[in-house]
């Protein structure tokens, strides 16, 4: 299907979604590939996974991104004064970009967050500690890996750099500290809840 929704933040940041209910084939016919991107694309093995990067691919074309150099998985890239950030999950793409460096994070909410928290969550964010809620731990962990991606910074620890603050589940924006080094970086983040899934932007 076309977009299923477009946002602007602050005059900086724009974020696409695209709703993948598109055949393999169909998707096909929507993406010209360059030589290095269809070299890339066969390295998908799945089905879904081959969609996403589809998706993800028409999306960029759509709003004039280049992809510099065709990777799938490193999905953020400096290109004539703007950054972008791509995500995925099952039948979902997202496309983040803007004049500000962000990342952006989408994940479904399941259960299995709570058996792997103890990766991500730090001591210093006490209100998760001891959570089991689930809308409460995949907001956590989508905003870190948002940052992740914002902040460029190869090494950067999900548990031990980046501090998420406390935030109301009913609200739409939040902040979090990135330590690197001697700098505590703050970023901000937003929130969006659709379809079961949890999206969460970071940028500085």
């Amino acid at each position: 299907m076309p977009l299923l929704k477009s946002l602007l933040l602050n005059d900086k940041i724009q974020i696409h979604i695209w709703k993948i209910d598109e055949s393999l084939f169909d998707l096909k016919k929507l993406v010209s590939l360059s030589s290095e991107q269809k070299k890339v694309f066969q390295t998908r093995k799945t089905l879904i996974k081959k969609k996403q990067y589809l998706a993800s691919r028409r999306l960029m074309e759509i709003f004039s991104i280049i992809d510099l150099n065709g990777v799938f998985n490193i999905s953020i890239f400096k290109n004539k004064n703007s950054f972008y950030s791509i995500s995925h999950t099952n039948k979902f793409a997202i496309l983040s970009f803007g004049n500000v460096m962000n990342g952006v994070d989408i994940e479904s909410y399941r259960s299995k967050i709570i058996e792997i928290k103890s990766k991500f969550v730090n001591q210093k964010e006490n209100f998760a500690t001891h959570s089991n809620d689930i809308k409460v731990l995949t907001r956590l962990w989508t905003s870190k890996e948002a940052i992740f991606k914002c902040m460029l910074t190869k090494g950067l620890s999900l548990k031990n750099d980046i501090e998420i603050k406390k935030f109301n589940h009913e609200s739409n924006v939040g902040f979090a500290n990135v330590y690197l080094k001697n700098k505590k970086i703050k970023v901000n983040l937003h929130f969006i809840n659709f379809n079961n899934y949890e999206l969460t932007l970071a940028h500085i």
